[in-house]
């Protein structure tokens, strides 16, 4: 079935850095079809791949060894990410709050640019799965 804006679309991957690609892939074709301006559209991607790096390398700690499933879905002014696998989870409270990070730290900021992206955040781990809605108000 092709992608379409008017429903959700959703792809799974397995838990390696090289099929993160496909996720961005697949976002962008959502959010072209969908008209979604090309800041938000690239604020989005930057957010999804930053999270889909952390599922990867901290989730399954670069095993490959695991999944990730990606929902989209348009809603009048939003646009929804929904990002789910069955890695660890991340410490509670991890995406409420920015953290400061040192300038040359090479690793750290995920969590500020996936803050910085999007305007909601909401993460749940239940029954051994992480779901990460990551959500966009788009500009009319």
């Amino acid at each position: 079935m092709p992608l379409s804006a008017d429903r959700p679309g959703v792809i799974a991957i397995a838990a390696n850095l090289a099929e993160v690609r496909r996720l961005a892939a697949f976002l962008k074709e959502f959010c072209v079809r969908a008209g979604v301006v090309e800041a938000a559209s690239l604020d989005l991607e930057l957010a999804l791949v930053e999270a889909a790096n952390n599922v990867v390398e901290h989730g399954y700690t670069n095993t490959g060894q695991g999944e990730m499933t990606l929902e989209v879905s348009l809603a009048g002014d939003e646009l929804r990410l929904v990002l789910t696998d069955g890695g660890s989870p991340v410490p509670e409270g991890y995406f409420s709050q920015c953290r400061v990070v040192d300038l040359d730290a090479t690793h750290g900021r995920g969590c500020n640019i996936i803050q910085a992206c999007v305007d909601e955040i909401d993460y749940v781990s239940a029954g051994g799965f992480n779901r990460l809605t990551l959500v966009k108000r788009l500009q009319s």
